[in-house]
């Protein structure tokens, strides 16, 4: 049988979603699995005769065994292209979409392109698939790691995470109470584990949009070990005054945990986090 006959196509995304037993109880063999943790990914070494500021569009996905379909890390067209900088090369993730499951290879998939002053002007500022499956050890305990890959015009450094025995968690907020007219910040989410930061958003670099009470962040899934600790940290501004919070939780391997944190006088924030185990 072909890959589209089990899997789909190839373009296609993963149609498994986060929170896939938060509610309903797994399925006989959920578990916990060994993750992938993206924390950043930055270009750099430009070559051919890019310079700097780049506005950059195109993917960032990595495929593992769960459907082998895109999970996507990061996604831009052309007309919503991302402008980098010397100062600030980091690509704004907004991925994954649920858990990346190590285990089996995990591939990485990268189409990024520069945009030019008309689209015959664009360039391929990098194309890469690669097997990440040789990095991992299944056994060994939650550990950073750094990975490289070079195209013709740039290099791609990954900041990554292999987390061990972990739970998906996706995380949502929403403010209870705050300043008319909003407010800066950056949330961020680490684990006991690691202790680096997941950046789920900064206003400073992707402007802060609400749904109703709910904050919209840039990301929102994360893993972390069944046995460890996840905090959500929040630094607020007002513009004159910046504070910052921090709020702790269990992991559980399903379910819904909510807490409330205040950040001085500037907002007060309700917090949930919905848990989940891999199959």
């Amino acid at each position: 049988m072909s890959f589209a006959g089990i899997y789909g196509h190839f373009e296609d995304n993963t149609s498994i979603p986060c929170k896939r037993y938060t509610i309903n109880p797994a399925p006989y063999g959920g578990c916990n699995r060994d993750t992938l943790q993206v924390f950043s990914i930055k270009v750099t070494e430009l070559t051919g005769g890019l310079q700097w500021p780049l506005n950059v569009f195109g993917m960032v996905a990595f495929r593992d065994s769960l459907d082998h379909n895109r999970n996507v890390i990061f996604k831009r067209e052309r007309a919503n292209s991302q402008t980098l900088t010397n100062e600030n090369p980091y690509l704004v993730l907004s991925g994954p979409v649920r858990g990346v499951v190590l285990g089996a290879p995990v591939v990485v998939e990268v189409l990024l392109n520069v945009r030019g002053t008309s689209e015959p002007d664009d360039k391929e500022l990098s194309l890469v698939a690669a097997d990440f499956g040789r990095f991992f050890n299944p056994q060994q305990d939650s550990c950073l790691i750094s990975k490289s890959f070079t195209s013709r015009l740039s290099t791609l450094d990954f900041e990554l995470g292999h987390i061990a025995c972990s739970v998906e968690a996706t995380i949502s907020v929403k403010v209870i109470s705050g300043p008319a007219d909003g407010f800066h910040g950056e949330f961020t989410a680490c684990t006991d584990a690691l202790e680096r930061e997941v950046i789920l958003h900064n206003s400073s670099v992707e402007e802060l949009h609400h749904v109703g009470d709910e904050i919209k962040l840039s990301r929102s899934v994360i893993s972390v070990e069944s046995s460890g600790k996840l905090m959500v940290s929040v630094k607020a501004s007002d513009g004159s005054v910046t504070s910052m919070g921090t709020k702790e939780f269990k992991p559980a391997e399903k379910g819904i945990t909510t807490g409330e944190l205040s950040i001085a006088d500037l907002c007060h924030l309700e917090i949930s986090v919905a848990w989940s185990l891999f199959s």
